[in-house]
């Protein structure tokens, strides 16, 4: 009981705090709006149009299917959002459980890792790929008594159900199983070679659909992303380490995350913990995955501080506790404290996110229907880790596609299956920052480049802005304005933001 109650208060702070998930969350949200709503709202079909194709990252558009039409967008999002939570602590106490063997306060720990970078950036369907590798990994440790047909066809539809929740969660699962698998076969000696292969095979076999779905995605379409890949610096590498617990609110990240490092440490060092036989080669697996991790993939951006909690995750669900230890009130007491923490100081981050978007959204409110919003902000692009004290809310401009019907870029349109409309085309750029101020002062007088290149990361879709775009989101740190720039009409203003609306230059008297 005490676990499920843990579990409820991980899936209802979402429900609560609607808007608590921010960064790249408000345009996943936007995005399925859009795909849902097109067909019935004037506005969004002048503003964008849906392309049909292939693409492995629609966890919520599929989950939100059977509820857009009845309830709001943030309280479907919301109920993702909360599923999501709870599927990564379910799967991380199901794979405990396993050979545990008794319940004990240990299975809560994994509610301290829940609030880690990914989180923190709104990578949704990721999250909830992971969950689901999770559990995909717990019941192919579970049903290796089934018969082999039976097995393959049940766990090669789950595969591709995987892959369409997001690729991310799909090549998880994958490595791990491969890893697992491997390991069997160099250890089991009763049998020879060419039958252990035979065996290897036809558990590989599993991953053949996805694969082939996979590579007509980058070979026989737009690929995932862009181009680009990179590692990233050494210290980028080094901060990757403490993001199992980044998202929780100041200083509770680093001291949780140091607290269940050290208590790990010490049951291990004591003799007072084993480590389950399963899991332990795949500790190895996620350790080797998490250092050698890049920054960046084909244009999938944040990739080394996505996977370290996974690598905790595991490492809480393969910890075997001495039933001795778990009766001390030292340890239940420190377990208890940092479950504590990590859920108060998890919702307090939520809570303020829902805060202030809450209050953009409502500002978005006073705009007109149907229009285009430009979103800048204050800050250095030149100044690579200088994140503004508004990064939470870089996207949180999306949101008037879900008000006002508006037209935003930067919606991620190359990895959806929303587009621009062909009158937004060239305004359309599937991802990046705010605007810059030096930026929209030089583009103001700049016209657009011409041809635009399709999803080009590059583009300067902000040149000739007071001609284009309808209104201005500015996001600022303290209390800066661009009330000097001129051509634009103040509407409302809140802690990190102010809205302007953009005078055209006829109306300023100027040539059209």
């Amino acid at each position: 009981m005490t676990i499920l109650a843990f579990g409820a208060v991980v899936f209802v702070l979402p429900q609560i705090f609607p808007l608590g998930i921010a960064r790249d969350y408000p345009n996943h949200l936007a995005r399925v709006f859009i795909q849902y709503r097109l067909g019935s709202d004037a506005f969004l079909t002048g503003n964008y149009a849906l392309e049909w194709r292939l693409i492995p990252d629609l966890a919520m558009d599929l989950f939100a299917a059977p509820f857009m039409d009845w309830l709001s967008p943030y309280a479907v999002g919301g109920l993702f959002n909360g599923l999501t939570l709870a599927l990564l602590f379910f799967a991380t106490v199901a794979l405990h459980l396993r050979r545990a063997g008794s319940v004990s306060l240990w299975t809560l720990l994994p509610l301290a890792l829940l609030f880690n970078e990914a989180l923190r950036w709104g990578f949704m369907n990721f999250l909830f790929g992971v969950g689901l590798a999770l559990w995909a990994v717990y019941f192919w440790l579970a049903t290796e008594a089934w018969p082999w047909h039976r097995r393959l066809l049940v766990f090669a539809a789950a595969q591709t159900v995987l892959f369409f929740a997001h690729l991310l969660g799909f090549l998880l699962c994958g490595y791990l199983v491969l890893c697992f698998e491997l390991l069997r076969v160099w250890r089991d000696s009763n049998s020879g070679l060419l039958v252990r292969l035979q065996v290897f095979t036809r558990h590989m076999m599993q991953f053949a659909l996805p694969l082939a779905l996979f590579a007509y995605v980058l070979f026989g379409q737009d690929g995932v992303g862009d181009s680009r890949t990179f590692y990233g610096a050494f210290s980028t590498k080094a901060l990757a380490f403490l993001s199992p617990t980044s998202a929780l609110v100041a200083p509770a990240g680093p001291l949780v995350l140091l607290a269940i490092l050290v208590l790990i440490y010490g049951l291990l060092r004591r003799g007072e913990a084993k480590l389950d036989g399963d899991l332990k080669p795949l500790l190895w697996a996620m350790a080797a995955l998490v250092i050698a991790m890049p920054n960046m993939v084909l244009g999938i951006w944040g990739l080394d501080f996505r996977f370290p909690f996974i690598g905790l995750l595991l490492l809480v669900a393969a910890i075997r506790p001495a039933a001795s230890v778990m009766a001390s009130r030292l340890v239940q007491g420190l377990v208890l404290a940092m479950v504590g923490a990590s859920l108060l100081a998890g919702g307090l981050q939520m809570a303020r996110n829902d805060e202030v978007q809450q209050e953009i959204r409502q500002a978005l409110r006073m705009t007109e229907a149907g229009g285009a919003l430009l979103v800048a902000g204050d800050y250095d692009p030149n100044c690579r880790g200088c994140f503004p004290a508004w990064i939470d809310f870089m996207h949180s401009g999306s949101l008037a596609a879900i008000e006002r019907g508006m037209f935003v870029p930067l919606l991620f349109t190359a990895t959806s299956l929303v587009e621009a409309a062909p009158g937004r085309a060239e305004l359309d750029v599937p991802h990046g920052w705010p605007v810059p101020r030096q930026a929209l002062e030089k583009g103001r007088e700049r016209a657009l480049e011409q041809p635009v290149r399709r999803h080009d990361p590059a583009h300067a879709y902000w040149n000739d802005w007071p001609r284009n775009f309808d209104y201005l989101l500015w996001m600022r740190s303290g209390r800066g304005s661009l009330d000097g720039l001129g051509g634009l009409e103040r509407l409302a203003e809140g802690e990190v933001f102010v809205l302007y609306r953009v005078i055209a230059p006829a109306a300023m008297g100027g040539a059209r």
